[in-house]
Formats: structure tokens, C-alpha cells, sequence
């Protein structure tokens, strides 16, 4: 398996040199190879673990990244594109004898090397309409989709959590949701205006329950440059592929509603992963207007220098009960289900392209994690850890996280990107360990529990 990356990397390279020496011009039309190799090293300074039956904090955890993409854009027609892009990803969790051996010992973590290979993005996109100001497209495949422009770290609710059993996810220096299926786009702009609407019918692929259809809308408007609003709405698994799969009438996933002194039941039900998500967000540009236009002012602030954004989200707009033994704190308070975020990218001159901080709120008492999902296919919250001497659930409510995020440009094809923080990012580890020991929480919890990464990148 070793040999994959002495394979894949040289390919990415030799790709590249062949894009710019042997591609004829009207090849080039039609055909661009294109990709990426980094390099990212990174360090937990502390985080919390459950691990071979035990639960407990590590500090300074070491690890790395090796990454390679290799992507191609296809244009056979005019109005049609066909994107393709593969990666490459090799980690190394160094937490182990080599670093600590004590570590090893408590949770018998030692030093592994994992590789995998996967599709990261494939679709087709057809143009229906496009001039100057108006644009009307349709995408169908595996596709990445941002709906805030600013974020790089935090937030984009929308598409990246789940409703029931509430939980967020993050990607380091990736803050975007990779989908599946079909996304209608439509965008009028001009000068003072700008509208985006996007409308997708998209299929779950990554967490159960699997292949059920759901419905989402994201509006988007921009104006003059200095406003930038937006609302979204995801009914996520509208529709069934199987309903007993997606709303299981089982006794570990069922609830009862009593009267109002609780001396007998008046209804019962099940818990369901079927839920709706709504979110909106905003940014105000100060300098919007000067980014244009050449001045001193544009070069203290750069292209994104100044700006202050926000997102508010609530995750499963219907509520449903508590039940004592399976689900202590129910889905009965919307307000432990809105996340919320803002961020600011400050004006560095020169000294970094991009400079941004951001903070989130995250109101639940559940642990961020969709473990029952993943194991027992229940939508449910995961309670296994409070029976440790670790709480992660109600003792840290609500739960603050962080994230300065900095890149910088050294050479037109080389850059460093640098992030520390808390935010949601889980333990990496070798996928015959998903069926026994697998963490699926989140690795960061306490307030001072934090990590940073470093990552260079070669783009060609």
C-alpha cells in the first residue's frame, strides 16, 4: 500500500509538465490538467480521547498529512464541462511509542502510517444560459459547495452537520461541504446587484442513513459591493429509501409523551434522522467598493482585509422529547440546536494575504458526535463518555470554539497555510479500528484544549 504515494505524487508532477509542454492549442481548449502536492504537519497541543474502553487527555499529539490531487477539466461542447479530481492522503498519527510511551500504554495507541485513494470531486456542469449579467446552469455528480465566501474554518451549518442527532463537522483549510447529486444555479449581476439561487436534490453518501433524497435552496445577494446576505434551507431526508431505516420503530429509538403532571402517557413515537435545517448569514465590506481600484488603501487592506461576517443556523426546526433512559435531554429546546458564528478578516498590508479569526457557539448538551448514527444506525445523541471520568456532554454547555486561520503566497505556484485553534476535528485512524474502537467525538472540547497546523502547498 506504501508504494500508492511513490506512485501517485511523481503522476501529479509529470502531469504538470506535460499540461505545459506537450498540450497543442486546440487541445488546450478543451483539456487542463491541474492539481496540487502539500505537506502538513500539526500538533495537538491538548485534546481529550476514549479509546480502548478508557477516556482521558493527551497532550502534545503529533501528526502529518502527505496530499496530492491531481485534477482534469473537460470541455467536449461549448456549453458543457466535465470536472474530475482525485486525491491522494497519507496520515501518520506519531502519538505513539516514538513520542510518548505512555501514551501507548493507557490507550494502546501506537505509531501507524494509513494511505487512501478517493474520488474528491466529479460532475457535469451544463450552461442552459450565460451573458454578461445573467447565468443558468445545472451540476450533477460529487461536487464541493461553499455558500460563504469568507468562511475558512468554522460555520457553513447548512450542509455541514446533522439534525438528529445534532452535531458539526470540520475540515482543516477545506471549509466547504462535498455533495452528491444535482444543484440548479441561477445568478443576475451588475454593478450594484448581485443574486445568487442555488436549488439541490442531493443523496447522503457518508453517514447513515445512506442514499435517502434531500431537498435544499441557498439565496444569495450582494450589494454594491459591501452587503452580502444570504438564507438557506435543507430538508434533509425528505425522502426514504427505506423509511424503516431512516425513522427505525425500534424500542431503543422510541419515546413516550405524557400528560401534564406525568402520572400517564398520552402519545409515543419514534425519533427520526428526518429533520429540516434552515440558516442565514451576512457580510459587510467596508472597503467593498476600493478593492477595485488601485490606491494606497487597497494595498493595506488586500482582497480580503476588513471584512466582518456571520452565520446563525438552527439544525431540526421540529422538536421532539426527552426519554430518561436512551435520550436524557431530548430534541425539546430549539435553542440548543441554533449554532452561530462570526469572523473578521483583518488587514495585514502585505504581510499575509489572508489573516482571520473566527468564533463559534456551539449550544448543545449532546457530545458532537454522530456515533449511534455510525454504529447502530439510531438517531439519537451518543452518551457513552459521560459514564467516564471525562464528560464531554453538559458539564461543557455551551461550548466555545476558535480558529486564526493565515495564509501566505510566497511564489505564484507556492504557499504556506498556518491555523490554530479549536474547532471540531476528530481523531484520524486506520479503518479496521472503526468497528471496536473508533472515537468519533470530536477531539477538542475544554477550553484548553487547542491544536495548530502548518501546511505548504504546491499548486500547478
Amino acid at each position: 500500500m506504501h508504494s500508492i504515494g511513490a506512485i501517485i505524487l511523481p503522476l501529479c508532477f509529470l502531469a504538470a509538465a506535460a499540461t505545459e509542454d506537450t498540450v497543442t492549442s486546440e487541445t488546450a481548449k478543451k483539456i487542463l490538467l491541474s492539481g496540487a502536492a502539500e505537506l502538513e504537519t500539526a500538533e495537538m497541543i491538548k485534546a481529550r480521547i476514549t479509546y480502548s474502553g478508557k477516556s482521558g487527555t493527551l497532550d502534545h499529539v503529533w501528526y502529518s498529512h502527505l496530499i496530492g490531487t491531481l485534477n482534469f477539466t473537460v470541455k467536449p461542447v461549448e456549453r458543457l464541462l466535465l470536472r474530475g479530481s482525485f486525491e491522494f492522503r497519507q496520515f501518520m498519527n506519531m502519538s505513539g511509542t516514538q513520542y510518548n510511551p505512555a501514551y501507548n500504554n493507557s490507550y494502546n495507541l501506537g505509531d501507524f502510517l494509513n494511505e487512501e485513494i478517493f474520488l474528491r470531486e466529479g460532475y457535469a456542469r451544463y450552461s442552459l444560459l450565460g451573458n454578461k449579467s445573467v447565468s443558468l446552469d445545472v451540476a450533477l455528480g460529487i461536487m464541493p459547495y461553499k455558500y460563504s465566501p469568507e468562511v475558512r474554518e468554522l460555520g457553513e451549518f447548512l450542509f455541514r452537520s446533522g439534525t438528529y442527532p445534532f452535531y458539526l463537522l470540520t475540515d482543516f483549510d477545506r471549509p466547504f461541504a462535498r455533495l452528491t447529486g444535482l444543484c440548479a444555479g441561477f445568478n443576475y449581476g451588475n454593478d450594484p446587484l448581485d443574486v445568487r439561487l442555488d436549488v439541490l436534490a442531493l443523496t447522503e453518501r457518508e453517514i447513515r442513513p445512506f442514499w435517502d433524497i434531500s431537498l435544499a435552496a441557498v439565496l444569495g445577494v450582494k450589494l454594491f459591493k459591501v452587503i452580502d446576505i444570504g438564507a438557506g434551507i435543507d430538508m434533509a431526508h425528505l425522502f426514504s429509501v427505506n423509511s424503516e431505516v431512516t425513522t427505525p420503530e425500534t424500542l431503543s429509538n422510541h419515546f413516550y409523551i405524557y400528560n401534564s403532571d406525568s402520572t400517564a402517557i398520552v402519545d409515543s413515537g419514534y425519533y427520526t434522522f428526518r429533520g429540516t435545517k434552515v440558516m442565514a448569514r451576512a457580510t459587510v465590506d467596508p472597503f467593498g467598493i476600493v478593492r477595485g481600484e488601485k490606491s494606497v488603501l487597497r494595498d493595506i487592506v488586500g482582497e480580503h482585509g476588513g471584512k466582518i461576517y456571520g452565520e446563525i443556523g438552527i439544525i431540526g426546526l421540529k422538536n421532539y422529547p426527552t426519554s430518561e433512559m436512551i435520550n436524557p435531554h431530548g430534541y425539546d429546546n430549539l435553542i440548543e440546536r441554533m449554532p452561530w458564528m462570526v469572523g473578521i478578516t483583518l488587514p495585514l498590508w502585505k504581510i499575509l494575504d489572508e489573516c482571520v479569526f473566527e468564533l463559534e457557539r456551539y449550544p448543545s448538551p449532546n457530545p458532537n458526535t454522530a456515533a449511534w448514527s455510525v454504529v447502530d444506525g439510531l438517531p439519537l445523541p451518543y452518551y457513552k463518555n459521560l459514564t467516564a471520568a471525562y464528560d464531554t456532554g453538559g458539564a461543557y454547555v455551551p461550548r466555545w470554539y476558535w480558529s486564526v486561520y493565515m495564509k501566505r503566497r510566497i511564489f505564484p505556484q507556492f504557499s504556506v497555510v498556518c491555523q490554530l485553534g479549536r474547532d471540531h476535528q476528530r481523531w484520524e485512524m486506520p479503518m479496521n479500528y472503526q468497528t471496536t474502537n473508533y472515537d468519533y467525538e470530536e477531539a477538542m472540547v475544554k477550553p484548553d484544549e487547542w491544536g495548530w497546523h502548518v501546511k505548504t502547498i504546491f499548486n500547478f
